[in-house]
């Protein structure tokens, strides 16, 4: 009788221990920090990290280009190895929209708008156009385009989120004034 009441004692310290197992685990976690900018345009950050992984040690971001100059491209890797957000800047000709550089640049069909069209996306790319109109930039416009690369995260109310924020920190910078 005595056998029988030590193993029963013994069971509710086994079940415990199996639960303490199995809620720790050995899953990656984030350790980098999500950057309040990219390329010297500030971001909504929370909006940033929902795109980007949930997992990894150390985050770089490097610029290609100046948009001054024309055109600028923005690559955010993860680990050292995985480019997982790609922002790139451009002066285009005035004229085309933000629904069209989204469809003809990376085959976005399904697409939302925003900002009356001046912003669309997807849950993971993005596009947006600043028209620049005034004296002595009749003739082009800034085309932002964003796109989100495994194991980055897909996410259309970030990804929303985030071009808004980006296009209009963006425009704050007035980057039609900025030629050299």
């Amino acid at each position: 009788m005595k056998s029988k009441t030590y193993a029963m004692r013994g069971i509710p310290l086994l079940v415990a221990a199996m639960a303490i197992a199995g809620c720790s685990s050995d899953e990656p976690k984030r350790e980098f920090t999500v950057p309040k900018a990219l390329c010297g345009v500030s971001v909504p950050s929370d909006a940033l990290s929902r795109l980007l992984p949930s997992s990894g040690k150390h985050l770089a971001v490097t610029e290609d280009g100046n948009l001054s100059d024309g055109s600028s491209l923005c690559n955010v890797s993860v680990d050292d190895k995985d480019m997982v957000l790609v922002i790139s800047r451009e002066r285009i000709e005035a004229g085309d929209s933000a629904r069209s550089i989204l469809l003809s640049r990376l085959s976005v069909s399904e697409q939302k708008s925003a900002e009356n069209g001046a912003v669309v996306y997807a849950d993971w790319a993005a596009a947006s156009l600043i028209k620049c109109r005034g004296a002595d930039v009749e003739t082009e416009d800034i085309s932002t385009l964003v796109k989100v690369l495994k194991p980055g995260r897909r996410d259309e109310s970030a990804m929303k989120d985030l071009i808004s924020g980006y296009t209009g920190a963006l425009e704050k910078e007035q980057p039609c004034k900025q030629r050299s």
